[in-house]
């Protein structure tokens, strides 16, 4: 397993975490209130006392706030994120994670590593000045993306005003008809049925086949010349490539893959339902700056 290097928020996090301990906190001898997510009261006492220490470890969201989570909730700080920031932490120890997890899980959602995706000419549902960018890729023969793909686009029409939804292909070696299926599903992009053709393509995936391909695309009244003229150019393989050269520089290891604002939705700590919802509306929520 390759080790990475800690993250500056992490490290500015160890040095908090071995000076400031505990949720007591004092100015010239008066103390704070203390100030808690009310999402808290009802954990055990073995979960309160591993969020009380996330929340003494963890560094507060903002660049200009280098303190941690706790002195940040309690002195009132102006980072508009630290509320939100602890209810998440509060929320990732009830879903079960242990202290490790929920810390990794916080680096994720709060830490440096964002990645700047072009959304280029890619397929798009919602405002270009939507507060959130959602980008999947995914593979037409991929079971996972199947079954995570309509939640995401549920959860995109649901914050309809406030979500653009992105769809990126990554076509998989080893899936025997992903390759034409993307090239298919970018050629009806084309004549403006790209949404339809996903539907169908994933609805046919046990049977994908050019012919089912072709099938699918009479149904929707494409015009067939254009289409396997589109399928066949330069153009669509240069998308696909670079559609897979974005995914691999964002850290890509599998299907689906997903960036909410160029933040990974990491699907070994997140669970799609009801975690997806919750970023969403988080992501919301913060950029409307309450």
């Amino acid at each position: 397993m390759n080790l990475r290097p800690l993250s500056p928020l992490l490290l500015v996090s160890a040095l908090f975490a071995s000076a400031c301990g505990g949720s007591q906190h004092a100015d010239n001898g008066g103390a704070h209130e203390i100030r808690r997510p009310k999402e808290m009261e009802d954990l055990v006492p073995r979960e309160r006392e591993i969020v009380e220490r996330l929340l003494d470890e963890q560094i507060a969201p903002c660049p200009d706030q280098a303190v941690p989570l706790s002195t940040c909730l309690d002195e009132k700080r102006s980072c508009k994120a630290c509320e939100p920031a602890a209810r998440f932490l509060t929320e990732r120890v009830k879903a079960g994670l242990g202290r490790a997890d929920a810390a990794h899980a916080y680096e994720i959602r709060f830490g440096s590593k964002v990645t700047t995706v072009d959304v280029a000419d890619s397929p798009t549902r919602g405002a270009a000045n939507a507060p959130v960018t959602i980008m999947v890729w995914s593979d037409f023969e991929c079971p996972a993306c199947r079954r995570i793909v309509p939640i995401v686009e549920r959860i995109a029409a649901t914050h309809e005003n406030d979500v653009r939804l992105v769809h990126k292909f990554y076509p998989l070696p080893r899936h025997t008809h992903a390759e034409v299926a993307a090239r298919a599903a970018y050629a009806a992009q084309k004549q403006g049925r790209y949404w339809e053709m996903e539907h169908e393509l994933f609805e046919n995936q046990d049977k994908l086949s050019d012919a089912t391909i072709g099938e699918i695309a009479e149904e929707l009244g494409l015009d067939m010349g254009k289409l396997r003229a589109d399928m066949q150019s330069e153009a669509a393989a240069k998308t696909i490539e670079r559609d897979k050269a974005d995914a691999d520089r964002a850290g890509l290891m599998g299907t689906p893959f997903i960036l909410i604002n160029g933040r990974e939705f990491d699907l070994g700590l997140f669970k799609p339902e009801p975690d997806l919802d919750a970023w969403v509306s988080m992501e919301i929520e913060l950029a409307r700056g309450r």
